[in-house]
């Protein structure tokens, strides 16, 4: 597993601000965000060499692109499609994006595995993977949805972005998913949580170790499962934080998961 840092943290920034302040905190990977309305630091217009150039200058290894779309409409199809090109482009690994839809609805549910099974395979021709989270409040949200969209989407184009705060939210056992999905994850996006409340607490809760999310347990059961792929701290509400509080978020981050990753497998 490798350590890297989501920039929807620092979406007060441009991007070689996101890029700057990644690199200062210790990250040597890094996710762009691409979700408009919240965090554009790469759209499917950028200059993909350009970018790339921004980011080997930081220091910094592009393995992710964070795009974030409903998958259940097919009018966002397209755009997801100009965005996994882009994130070939940049030499990207994977494409993350919740699903969509609704919880508990099936008719969701299978709009959203139609919508895996046009796009694993133009992923893998492009040599990226969909990354798709189970997510609350959307059609794939829980261990169980997504064992089921795996099952049901047997592509090698994508895999689940596994996000024990989402599970922990849904009342899952988020050590036990980790067992259950490693070996089918296209990533990882990693914060804490300090109630299993929707939404989500302030940044300053999802400080990793800060909450009552077992983090630790979930690094150990991923590692025992094989899993060698990104690890991406996604902290989200950064746009409303200081620049140093944004930062600080980031930094205690880094030292928390890199000693937890560190550690000797028991």
């Amino acid at each position: 597993m490798r350590l890297g840092c989501n920039t929807v943290l620092f979406a007060a920034q441009d991007l070689a601000g996101a890029l700057e302040r990644v690199t200062w905190c210790g990250y040597a990977e890094v996710e762009l965000a691409a979700i408009p309305g919240m965090c554009e630091h790469v759209s499917p217009a950028a200059d993909t060499a350009a970018v790339r150039s921004q980011a080997e200058a930081a220091g910094l290894r592009i393995v992710a692109v964070e795009a974030a779309m409903d998958l259940t409409d097919p009018a966002n199809l397209d755009r997801f499609r100009a965005v996994l090109r882009t994130a070939a482009g940049l030499g990207a690994e994977v494409v993350n994006t919740g699903g969509g839809g609704k919880s508990d609805d099936a008719d969701s549910e299978r709009a959203v595995h139609d919508a895996i099974r046009q796009l694993a395979p133009e992923a893998a021709s492009l040599g990226v993977r969909l990354g798709v989270k189970a997510h609350v409040n959307q059609a794939v949200y829980n261990t169980q949805t997504a064992l089921r969209a795996l099952d049901a989407v047997p592509e090698p184009g994508w895999g689940i972005n596994y996000d024990a705060s989402h599970l922990y939210r849904v009342g899952d056992d988020v050590v036990q998913a980790a067992s259950q999905l490693g070996s089918r994850l296209a990533s990882v996006h990693i914060r804490d949580t300090q109630e299993a409340v929707i939404p989500i607490g302030p940044p300053l809760t999802q400080i990793p170790g800060r909450g009552n999310i077992d983090l630790a347990g979930v690094v150990a059961a991923l590692r025992a499962t094989g899993y060698d792929g990104p690890v991406n701290l996604e902290v989200i509400g950064g746009a409303k934080l200081e620049d140093w509080q944004a930062v600080a978020v980031a930094a205690e981050g880094h030292g928390y998961l890199s000693r937890l990753m560190q550690e000797p497998a028991s």
